[in-house]
């Protein structure tokens, strides 16, 4: 290369690096930033942990005394061992249990009440005595101990057992009336014997009155005992029970001794009078536990409650096994309500008591407890209060003292249709003896239905004025 093209290429180059030198900087790519995003997983984690332990609350302790008769403590709380069940859960409560008959517990309990001390600190009493003790005070408010037991047990128990809003007792069972009836009976009559066929026959009192007619005509045997002399309106009052009626209207107080309603029952029961369809033995007495043993003139039928059960098949009548049956009670009109109640006990628990808590432990633990009240149901036949007992197998069973019928079905079916009626009370036993005498009266002769309910409603209101 010539010296002349060597300075023409230097200065080419040269000017080169200027224009590089002034052109505007280039702008930068950027560079890709990736962003990290921390999500969160969930992960099971099994942790053991030791949990703190929570201190029980202190049993109950010290001695209690309880009151009752021997049927309901001896017979049954003591012999289903529901008893040693208590005591073997609460082992540092000490339970004497002092044996009364019924007369002597409402002989001296109202007195202890009123004076304020010798009042056991649980007693059991009858359903028909339980208002007059409510009302006469002196019974520790159980209220919030029975909340949880309102709903669960038999509706029409509460009512008896509560005066203003606040109770006073725990019901253990309920007295579900039905119509016993011997199957021999109705069989020496031409009749049907099975449960369905006499459940139909006696449907109304007016039915149950013609059939106890043909009975009476073929066989020669009474329908029923219904004594006149010394009657004590226990019949009557179940037969009042199940339309609602009763001694008082339960909302009002007012008495209704003499209504057309009460009359017209009476008068009803006359007509079995009158027709010589009744025999005159006294309930409880020899005479009528004979009619209900007998194998060759048998009574044909007996409206009673469901306790009556035990009681037939343990002593009034054991070798009568297999020839009775159940049906529901007649009813006052067809399609009509068939379900009252008799009887019916309870516990109370004086204010006296010096042992609250273990008092109530006993209670709760005899009659609010499922185990413990099956138990004593299974010896004893007395249908439960406690209503979650009766989807119980006990309830299943067939009965062969009753020809293998399902009695205790019917028994816990009547006891859930039983109506709320005024007839036990505070002032039960004063309405009943009234009554008692109005039905004497008429029963032999010496008045008629209107006159001695009339005469006994004002001596009703007499006294409570």
């Amino acid at each position: 290369m010539s010296k002349r093209w060597y300075l023409v290429l230097t200065v080419l180059i040269a000017a080169l690096f200027m224009l590089v030198g002034c052109a505007p900087a280039a702008t930068p790519t950027p560079e890709k930033v990736v962003e990290t995003v921390e999500v969160p997983v969930k992960e099971t984690v099994v942790v053991q942990v030791t949990p703190t332990p929570v201190p029980e609350a202190p049993k109950p302790t010290g001695k209690i005394t309880v009151w009752g008769w021997t049927a309901a403590l001896r017979d049954t709380l003591e012999a289903s061992g529901v008893l040693a069940d208590f005591q073997a859960e609460y082992p540092d409560i000490e339970v004497e249990i002092v044996y009364y008959s019924p007369t002597d517990v409402y002989t001296n309990l109202p007195l202890a009440l009123t004076a304020g001390e010798g009042a056991p600190d649980v007693c059991l009493v009858e359903s028909s005595h339980l208002a007059e003790y409510v009302h006469l005070g002196g019974l520790l408010d159980l209220t919030d101990k029975v909340a949880p037991y309102i709903d669960i047990m038999n509706d029409y128990r509460w009512f008896d057992a509560e005066k203003d809003g606040k109770y006073y007792a725990l019901p253990w069972d309920s007295g579900p009336v039905v119509l016993y009836y011997r199957r021999d009976a109705f069989e020496a009559a031409g009749l049907p014997s099975d449960p369905d066929s006499v459940g139909e026959m006696v449907s109304t009192w007016d039915k149950y009155f013609e059939t106890c007619k043909t009975i009476k005509e073929e066989t020669g045997f009474y329908c029923f005992a219904h004594n006149k002399a010394n009657n004590y309106a226990r019949l009557y009052e179940m037969a009042l029970w199940e339309r609602g009626l009763g001694y008082y209207d339960p909302d009002t107080g007012e008495v209704t001794v003499d209504s057309p309603e009460n009359i017209a029952v009476l008068e009803m029961f006359g007509r079995f009078w009158e027709e010589d369809l009744c025999s005159d033995a006294l309930e409880w007495d020899d005479p009528w536990y004979g009619e209900l043993a007998s194998l060759e003139q048998p009574i044909a039928t007996l409206v009673e409650a469901s306790w009556m059960d035990i009681f037939l098949k343990s002593w009034i009548a054991p070798g009568t096994a297999g020839k009775w049956g159940v049906t529901y009670m007649p009813s006052w009109e067809e399609g009509g309500v068939r379900a009252a109640n008799d009887g019916g006990s309870t516990f109370v628990i004086p204010e006296q008591t010096k042992n609250p808590d273990a008092a109530w432990a006993f209670v709760e633990f005899c009659l609010g407890r499922r185990e413990s009240q099956l138990k004593m149901f299974a010896i004893s036949g007395f249908i439960p209060a406690l209503e979650t007992t009766y989807d119980d197998a006990l309830f299943l069973e067939g009965d062969t003292f009753f020809a293998g019928q399902n009695t205790r079905k019917i028994y816990a079916e009547v006891v859930a249709k039983i109506p709320r009626a005024g007839i036990y009370g505070p002032d039960y036993n004063m309405m009943n003896g009234s009554v008692s005498v109005a039905i004497q009266r008429y029963a032999t002769g010496e008045a008629t239905a209107e006159e001695a309910l009339g005469e006994a409603a004002a001596e009703i209101r007499a006294a409570l004025e």
